[in-house]
């Protein structure tokens, strides 16, 4: 269950990663994430009722500094992939997003098959076989590069702290991160002046987007809760992949025989972890 749990979380976070993308080019990536937030706590809040979550102050706190981690992550990623190529900035990020949480479990005792550790090898470098493309030089790329790995940064902690709750919590972890990451964004929706909602032009990427976002997160805190956090989060971080076929298929970017590679490595990856 925790892998297909994982599966789940890079379908969904792909997706809404790509909605966020779309609304940073059109609007603002702050008022894309603040209604993202916004949603994803509305979509959190019933399925408390639907997993067995128990209030647990460590975990809750841990939920809530994981929101303002993702909340923050999120804006600077949106704002990468705009600048850029969600086909260089996504993977750059996906990586550390992998990378951060796996070390932090294998830090904390976690034990893991070698074929688990050859899944996650193959899958972490796929991402980063994805993120090379030539035109790096350029600034504006490059400045998506920097975006990228400060976003991927906060992504892997937002993952450990919200991956690493007890199962007994459930989706408590996932209100506190959808509502606190929205609270964490009003001081920085009042000093750049924008609104805390899309324009109505561009309103349906982030309700999308906040639906997909927070079915992601309750799949991965989920899985992670009932298996590694280290495997979960870096089938999770797999994302990328989804991103780079719906850019390219619906959007301008364009995909390279060695970035194809990259996204059936991710897979292939997967699934060693899965058979791990």
């Amino acid at each position: 269950m925790p892998i297909v749990l994982g599966i789940v979380a890079a379908l969904a976070i792909g997706v809404s990663d790509t909605y966020g993308r779309a609304s940073a080019r059109r609007a603002s990536a702050i008022s894309h994430v603040s209604m993202q937030m916004s949603v994803g706590l509305v979509v959190a809040l019933p399925l408390l009722l639907l997993f067995s979550s128990e209030w647990i102050w460590r975990d809750v706190v841990a939920g809530g500094i994981s929101g303002i981690l993702v909340a923050l992550g999120l804006t600077i990623v949106y704002r990468a992939m705009a600048d850029s190529s969600s086909v260089i900035a996504a993977p750059l990020a996906g990586v550390l997003a992998a990378l951060i949480p796996l070390i932090w479990d294998i830090v904390g005792g976690a034990s893991f098959s070698g074929l688990t550790l050859a899944g996650c090898a193959v899958a972490i470098t796929s991402m980063a076989l994805v993120t090379f493309s030539p035109g790096m030089e350029s600034g504006t790329r490059r400045n998506g590069v920097v975006l990228a790995i400060i976003g991927g940064v906060f992504f892997g902690l937002s993952i450990a702290f919200a991956g690493g709750t007890s199962e007994a919590s459930g989706v408590w972890p996932v209100v506190f991160n959808r509502g606190i990451g929205f609270l964490a964004l009003i001081p920085l929706i009042a000093r750049s002046r924008v609104p805390f909602v899309l324009p109505p032009d561009v309103r349906q990427f982030g309700l999308f987007g906040g639906l997909a976002g927070a079915i992601g997160m309750v799949a991965l805190v989920i899985g992670s809760q009932r298996g590694n956090l280290g495997t979960v989060s870096v089938i999770a971080a797999t994302y990328p992949a989804v991103i780079v076929v719906l850019a390219s298929t619906f959007d301008d970017d364009i995909v390279r025989w060695w970035q194809a590679i990259g996204v059936g490595g991710a897979i292939a990856g997967t699934a060693l972890i899965a058979l791990g």
